[in-house]
């Protein structure tokens, strides 16, 4: 989808330049004495419901927005005047020449296609050149609508894919905004609607950068698809690796030469393999040369899906808030827009996925107990229990029967086990370690510590049983309640070790986004491609390709459960 974008977007802004008179300038006219009201409004009658934007309940939501704006002014024109764009009509031109830099589709906004006028009038609705006139004026207001919608909450609702996926849409409103454009400007306007995130402009960058090399692909040898090759070999396919990274960008041109894997195409393969979330061993084998072989057009793609995904987002908050990007096994803190703290994490297995969603972080649990799920206690808890009691005691479980804890000598395990729980006393040992964040969720995640931590030094780590485990829990206790009184960095530190539980509410609570971001752009413009570890890119991207897709049956997955 993505590589044909830039195809269209560049035939889109050479129509756009070319429609008639409407390339030229002038000055804006008086709108009391705009006889174009008349054609509008006629136009506007004829059209019904235009398709293809009427075919959706988005679509003729856009439509009557539409209808309402031209109400609202009396019919008059909002971007053209005579036969001329005006000035917000040209920049609403430029604008619509630039939509692929956004990773959408110029197709979708092609203001012709949109305006849905009839092209045969009666002889007696009047001159054709003030219909073609207010044809353009109208399409190009369908054509704001439809851009400035899919700009605020994305083109998709994305839980029409997964039962994990529960970030909720976007409510917007179109009216306002073409009523804003028209008075203030559309450039202005569409800026305070495109995703403030920091990652979103990085990403639309990113996008540019990668399509520049559309036209340097076609000589770039394909790598065989068995080729394995360790440091120091010899291989004529040395040469063609080469090629490879450099047209990714990890290798300079001509920076070695010859057909010896030397150090410095090991160390540029490095590069390639720890931006891709492979293992930086240096080595190449299947799934480094599928890595390399990836199509540009997919790389697009994926950029192109992951600039929707922001536009998903709810604003980014203007205070504190935490997002946990899935695919990347990472953690950002932010503070007014600018990163503060940053970890690694372990992130739940395909079998048992972290969901997707958005909720408040409300409390911490400092030294805190852990609740055996009811699936964990029943798969895997009770038969350890029933093949050796002792693992109770080196596990440091207690036994509880409905709410009291009760010896287990005196328990049945054998018998009826509806009513019996487990509870892991607090301690180094503990599966949350020392320290969990409470963010009530329908999937009874959090985030926590825990006891593993040379898991952290895995490339890949969808590990847990659903919840986020943590590599810096105690700095990020630090960041969270350092404003609240009295919980000094000696204290909470204390209190993560005392062996008690102790809870502490949040006065305002902290907005957290667990995401799934396959793209990832850091501070110094290295662009991160991440593994699509729960099938979401797969899922989600085909939905992209074609205006009004069907609702596909649930993703892969199953709800999960709190757990480490």
């Amino acid at each position: 989808m993505a590589s044909s974008i830039f195809v269209a977007a560049r035939a889109a802004a050479v129509v756009l330049a070319a429609s008639s008179a409407f390339a030229q300038t002038a000055p804006d006219s008086d709108p009391a004495l705009n006889p174009a009201a008349p054609a509008i409004r006629a136009l506007l009658d004829a059209s019904g419901s235009p398709q293809p934007l009427c075919a959706t309940a988005d679509g003729r939501a856009t439509w009557a927005a539409v209808q309402a704006f031209y109400a609202g002014r009396g019919d008059q024109p909002a971007w053209t005047s005579g036969e001329t764009l005006t000035p917000a009509g040209r920049q609403l031109r430029d604008a619509l020449a630039g939509v692929a830099d956004e990773g959408l589709d110029p197709r979708r906004y092609d203001p012709a296609i949109l305006a849905g006028v009839p092209r045969v009038l009666t002889a007696a609705t009047g001159a054709p050149a003030a219909f073609d006139t207010a044809s353009v004026e109208i399409g190009l207001t369908a054509a704001l609508a439809r851009y400035a919608s899919d700009l605020a909450s994305g083109r998709l609702d994305a839980r029409r894919v997964s039962v994990l996926w529960r970030l909720r849409p976007r409510s917007f409103d179109v009216l306002p905004v073409l009523q804003q454009a028209a008075d203030r400007g559309p450039e202005a306007v569409l800026e305070t609607i495109r995703p403030r995130h920091p990652q979103y402009a990085a990403l639309r960058g990113a996008l540019r950068r990668y399509a520049a090399l559309a036209e340097a692909e076609a000589g770039v040898p394909v790598l065989p698809a068995g080729l394995r090759l360790r440091p120091g070999a010899r291989s004529p396919q040395v040469r063609a690796l080469r090629e490879r990274l450099a047209f990714w960008g990890d290798l300079e041109h001509r920076a070695a030469t010859g057909d010896v894997f030397d150090p410095v195409t090991v160390a540029a393969l490095k590069r390639f393999q720890a931006r891709h979330g492979l293992a930086a061993t240096g080595m190449v084998g299947p799934e480094v040369v599928a890595a390399l072989n990836v199509p540009l057009r997919d790389r697009l793609r994926q950029i192109a899906l992951n600039l929707e995904r922001w536009r998903w987002q709810e604003p980014t908050p203007a205070g504190r808030s935490v997002l946990v990007n899935l695919p990347a096994f990472e953690l950002h803190a932010y503070d007014g827009g600018s990163e503060v703290l940053a970890m690694r994490v372990i992130t739940g297995r395909p079998e048992t996925q972290t969901p997707v969603f958005a909720e408040a972080m409300t409390s911490v649990v400092l030294s805190p107990y852990w609740n055996v799920p009811t699936n964990i206690a029943l798969d895997e808890t009770m038969p350890a229990v029933r093949r050796d009691r002792g693992y109770l005691r080196r596990q440091n479980l207690e036994v509880l029967v409905g709410d009291r804890v009760v010896d287990p000598t005196r328990v049945d395990f054998r018998g009826d086990v509806q009513d019996i729980a487990f509870r892991q006393r607090p301690g180094t040992r503990n599966s949350l370690g020392l320290v969990k964040f409470q963010l009530p969720n329908p999937f009874n995640v959090y985030l926590h510590d825990t006891p593993n931590d040379a898991l952290f030094l895995r490339p890949r780590r969808s590990l847990s049983h659903g919840c986020v485990r943590l590599e810096k829990p105690e700095a990020l206790a630090r960041w969270v309640l350092g404003d609240v009184p009295g919980w000094s960095p000696a204290r909470i530190a204390a209190a993560m070790r005392a062996g008690r539980e102790t809870l502490v509410s949040l006065p305002a609570p902290i907005p957290v986004t667990i995401g799934y971001f396959t793209v990832w752009v850091d501070a110094d413009g290295t662009v991160r491609f991440h593994p699509d570890v729960y099938r979401h890119d797969a899922a989600q991207a085909p939905l992209l390709d074609v205006p009004a897709a069907p609702a596909p049956a649930a993703g892969p997955g199953r709800t999960v459960a709190a757990a480490g």
